[in-house]
């Protein structure tokens, strides 16, 4: 199961880092601002660099301890060499996103991406080569990217939500007139606190009886495999356990 597995993400990592991409491109069309405060910058670039990290100073209009790649920004953005892609000081302060959110959430959804592609690809190598039940650190570094797809879809939507801002929808609708006058902010605090301490509540509980089912280990005839079991079908082992039950009965025996 754990090859099938890293076999799929090996597979459709790149393609969702693709459509990622087209999405990219979509806001770089209609979304100038929000795609200006993603990339961190703050004035027009020709050709333009990429910024991989930095910390964003909204106050000074710059960028503190940037490390960048020139030409770069350009060829991501518009497949060019020397296009001119604009900054955000083209547009007037009102009308721009808070920086430092989708800045940092970007970066993070992106590695989570490239970390998750990374593993899969050296897992299912490691799998290919029948080599990865022996490997302890991958099957760690496996383990403990479970949470990456959760992180990178958190860090997108802050991405898009914070990055839209102000507007609903761009040019046409700011947030502050769509809010509702029914809704105070105590009622919408309490409603937050509730839907969170549900969530919380589900996700401790599932940690807790997992936790409870991986303690325990497997039981019965599963502890031996099945004479009927295949790897590359794990529901095999149901299937033989399904037939045994049936005999069991048909012998007018308790399975």
């Amino acid at each position: 199961m754990l090859g099938m597995g890293l076999f799929l993400a090996a597979a459709l990592v790149p393609i969702q880092i693709f459509f990622g991409h087209l999405t990219g491109d979509y806001v770089h069309e209609y979304q100038p601002p929000k795609f200006a405060a993603i990339e961190g910058r703050w004035h027009d670039e020709q050709p333009a660099g990429e910024v991989l990290l930095a910390i964003p100073d909204p106050a000074a209009e710059t960028n503190h301890y940037e490390i960048k790649i020139p030409v770069l920004g350009s060829l991501i953005a518009s497949m060019s060499f020397t296009s001119k892609e604009v900054g955000l000081t083209d547009f007037p302060p009102q009308d721009r996103p808070p920086v430092v959110i989708p800045f940092f959430t970007f970066r993070i959804m992106v590695g989570c991406g490239l970390i998750m592609l990374a593993v899969a690809w050296l897992g299912s190598y490691l799998s290919l080569k029948n080599r990865i039940e022996r490997n302890r650190f991958v099957l760690w570094l496996v383990f403990l990217s479970f949470p990456l797809p959760f992180i990178a879809v958190l860090t997108g939507w802050y991405t898009a939500e914070v990055g839209r801002q102000p507007w609903v929808v761009y040019r046409v609708l700011r947030t502050a007139d769509a809010m509702t006058p029914f809704l105070t902010a105590r009622e919408a605090a309490i409603s937050l606190v509730v839907f969170c301490a549900i969530y919380t509540f589900i996700f401790a509980f599932g940690i807790f009886y997992i936790h409870r089912l991986l303690r325990a280990g497997p039981a019965g005839h599963l502890i031996e495999p099945a004479s009927a079991a295949v790897p590359n079908r794990p529901m095999s082992v149901a299937h033989h356990a399904l037939s045994s039950g049936t005999s069991y009965m048909d012998a007018g025996e308790s399975p």
